[in-house]
């Protein structure tokens, strides 16, 4: 059987695809921390009155509609991309079967998470758990392109459970679970619905909705802070997963000195960076486990990436 290559406009689509899922959650996570998703009007386009510049802006990160525009643009580029990168890997042969499956749960993902998103903007009332659909689509599509990209680059591919890479899996979970959580324990307009780590009683309102919940919440974060140390340790420990897990301890940290700023001063101010920094842990974490668990193997018969292309540095050795 003669090899086949992996071209470097493959490589590039699933760069962008998985470049574009992570703009679209962390634009999402901005909309939600500037109360920004309800001032176009309108979807999948915004009223001319809300986008020029004698539009009334409440301010530059809050209710802007631009910010609302920007996560519009980059889910809707989302899809098409991860699409394109499901129809040009379905070509090759011995590929990793995760290179050609995942692409298209991405494309499911952000169907759904775009289906929402245009039912809330169109005025309906989304329950806990409609919000609880998107984010965990939104979420998946994101995962599913970082680790077919992985998959791809390291062509041929073989997945080889590992102690980081399992850390990596756990803790990845339970920050998902975490979020999840956060939907129905949110009172009332609460921050708490956001991409975010716990805080304990930001509003009042929190605790009235769901005292027990928000206990979840928070053992739930606890638990995933523990693995990820655990996780970065071992990582730390191999050359090749250095990278993602100094930048995961970095995210990490950050998260809990926000969240501690947060608690002290009582205001929700930093939630930009908050949501953004929970967003990049939860990209890295992603990241991690795929390099740990994705690895290149030998092989006469599987796919090769053109001299051009793997002399670039992989979409992990970015972070």
């Amino acid at each position: 059987m003669s090899s086949t290559r992996v071209g470097k406009p493959t490589i590039t689509v699933f760069r962008l695809a998985a470049l574009f899922t992570l703009l679209a959650v962390a634009m999402g996570s901005v909309v939600c921390a500037t109360e920004s998703g309800f001032e176009c009007g309108n979807w999948p386009g915004c009223t001319d009155s809300a986008l020029l510049p004698s539009g009334q802006v409440a301010g530059f990160f809050y209710r802007n509609p631009w910010i609302e525009m920007v996560h519009r643009v980059s889910a809707i580029l989302a899809g098409p991309l991860a699409l394109a990168a499901g129809i040009l890997v379905a070509r090759l042969r011995g590929v990793h079967p995760l290179a050609r499956l995942l692409p298209w749960v991405t494309v499911a993902g952000a169907i759904v998470a775009g289906t929402f998103g245009r039912l809330a903007v169109l005025g309906l009332p989304i329950p806990a758990w409609g919000g609880a659909v998107d984010l965990a689509s939104a979420l998946i599509a994101m995962g599913a392109m970082v680790v077919a990209t992985i998959a791809l680059e390291r062509t041929p591919a073989a997945w080889f459970p590992t102690p980081a890479g399992s850390l990596a899996w756990l803790g990845l979970g339970l920050v998902v679970a975490m979020h999840l959580v956060s939907l129905f324990a949110a009172g009332p307009g609460s921050y708490t619905r956001c991409l975010s780590w716990p805080v304990w009683d930001l509003i009042a309102a929190d605790h009235a909705a769901s005292g027990t919940l928000q206990i979840v919440r928070l053992g739930l974060g606890v638990v995933a802070a523990a693995v990820i140390i655990a996780t970065v340790v071992r990582a730390l420990g191999q050359p090749g997963l250095r990278g993602p897990a100094i930048t995961c301890a970095g995210l990490l940290g950050l998260v809990i000195l926000l969240g501690l700023i947060i608690r002290m001063t009582g205001s929700d101010d930093l939630g930009v960076v908050f949501s953004l920094a929970t967003v990049g842990l939860l990209w890295t974490l992603t990241l991690l486990g795929a390099q740990a668990s994705l690895e290149s193997v030998p092989g006469d018969n599987g796919p090769r990436l053109e001299a051009s292309t793997a002399a670039e540095p992989s979409a992990g050795t970015a972070s």
